[in-house]
């Protein structure tokens, strides 16, 4: 049986990432990305235990300083050049929520399109842990199963990173919307959004008209 782990640290990744260039002769770029980067209070299995973020686990470090642009990657390689970085956090009842803007690296310009086609539609966070609490099984064992596995909620944490992924490690951090420069940016659901400034009042405001 695996020797069981308790040890809080930076999960990071790297990955060699090889992008076509895109032809965009004739076509303004894609711009932003708008999506979930966590859902709070939802489990998700880790590896060698269930993890969790509370809600407003993340405020303190994207609302102070340096983490208010952290960058948006691909596949969290922090070896190569980021392909935006975020220009609006909001922590709501349902997770950390952003908007980020796409620079005209191809990498980028790539993600975009596969991130509209649903194809790479999904997000991920590097962040180092703070303040957590754990719950240790009484039985512990990967293979019976996560009422036998330990749990971890991170009650603050610092964000370093997102990342645009194909598989995520929760379900709901996701991609809602993707914005192209001449065109009206798409909702999750396949419905246009009329186009708007990418400034953050305009979103809020269009948000909340939609959503009445």
């Amino acid at each position: 049986m695996p020797t069981r782990m308790q040890a809080d640290e930076v999960r990071l990744f790297g990955a060699v990432l090889e992008v076509r260039d895109m032809n965009v002769a004739g076509r303004s770029p894609y711009t932003h990305i708008e999506g979930r980067a966590v859902p709070y209070d939802t489990w998700a299995d880790v590896g060698w235990y269930l993890e969790s973020h509370a809600a407003g686990s993340f405020r303190q470090s994207t609302t102070h300083g340096a983490g208010k642009t952290l960058p948006l990657l691909l596949f969290h390689d922090n070896r190569s050049f980021p392909i935006g970085g975020s220009v609006e956090w909001t922590s709501e009842d349902d997770g950390l929520h952003g908007a980020w803007a796409l620079n005209d690296r191809p990498e980028a310009q790539e993600a975009a399109k596969l991130a509209r086609s649903g194809e790479l539609g999904y997000l991920s966070i590097g962040f180092s842990p703070i303040r957590s609490n754990w719950e240790f099984a009484d039985e512990w064992g990967m293979d019976l199963g996560w009422d036998h596995m330990d749990k971890v909620t991170r009650l603050e944490s610092r964000l370093l990173e997102v990342s645009m992924v194909a598989t995520p490690a929760f379900a709901t951090a996701e991609v809602t919307l993707v914005r192209h420069k001449l065109e009206r940016g798409r909702r999750a659901d396949g419905a246009p959004r009329p186009p708007g400034r990418p400034h953050l009042d305009a979103w809020k405001r269009e948000r909340a008209r939609l959503e009445r």
